[in-house]
């Protein structure tokens, strides 16, 4: 039976004070059988009582109050994404020592990629340019939430895969101001351990006025493909209001 209500812990802070885009679209999905895509409405808050609502056209609804925030597609069959090949392990090391959100980060205290998140449930995914590839990649380990229960839970699976794509639209589209996730949809593979070593990457999807495109991938660290996702991310205007 679908349950009704959610609160979003705000462990999982993404922009401040608000829910974690790919963390929020992972938990929509997850009640659609953990694959699919999810269009973010308006930022969704955290610590707050979500209403849950079956949707129409078999997708669910996510209403803060009246305000419909999110809104969970029938799940489909697998991601038709394909993206550039993967990097060395040793290159998404290298690409993580350069991930320019530590010198300067629109959102410091993302749980997945902010570099003022030092606890242990951080994610501390950090994805930099790789060195000669049209790509960033970083390199993950999970620890703390992410990391319990033995396997990878799938609304952790989105988050880590949401801020690669982010920092791919923003570095390789040359983005100068902050983004916010609009729309995610996400394939990810059955057998994630928590207790692996993996890698990510993100790429540029080109842009269309205010909305870029983008995608990420998760691999282990041999290379082998566990996950992929398509993404629109929204650039920000003067007032911080998305398009």
């Amino acid at each position: 039976m679908l349950s009704t209500e959610i609160v979003i812990d705000p462990l999982f802070e993404g922009p401040p004070a608000i829910a974690h885009g790919g963390y929020t679209c992972g938990l929509l999905a997850l009640r659609m059988g953990g694959n699919g895509e999810v269009t973010l409405r308006r930022p969704v808050r955290l610590g707050v009582p979500l209403r849950l609502a079956r949707a129409g056209d078999g997708g669910l609804d996510l209403f803060d109050g009246p305000a419909l925030v999110a809104r969970a597609g029938p799940p489909g069959g697998e991601l038709p994404l394909a993206g550039p090949p993967p990097p060395t392990f040793a290159q998404a090391l290298a690409a993580s020592s350069a991930f320019p959100g530590l010198v300067e980060h629109p959102y410091p205290r993302c749980v997945v990629c902010g570099p003022r998140r030092t606890d242990p449930d951080a994610f501390r995914i950090f994805p930099g340019p790789v060195l000669d590839g049209d790509m960033v990649a970083a390199v993950w380990h999970p620890a703390g939430t992410a990391a319990a229960g033995g396997q990878l839970r799938r609304e952790v699976g989105w988050a880590a895969l949401d801020c690669p794509g982010g920092w791919a639209a923003g570095i390789l589209g040359e983005v100068s101001g902050a983004l916010v996730l609009g729309r995610m949809a996400v394939w990810l593979a059955d057998d994630l351990p928590a207790d692996d070593t993996y890698m990510l990457t993100g790429w540029w999807g080109g842009r269309a006025g205010r909305k870029l495109g983008a995608g990420s991938a998760l691999y282990r660290r041999d290379g082998t493909l566990l996950g992929l996702s398509r993404q629109t991310w929204i650039a920000l205007d003067g007032d911080g209001v998305t398009a």
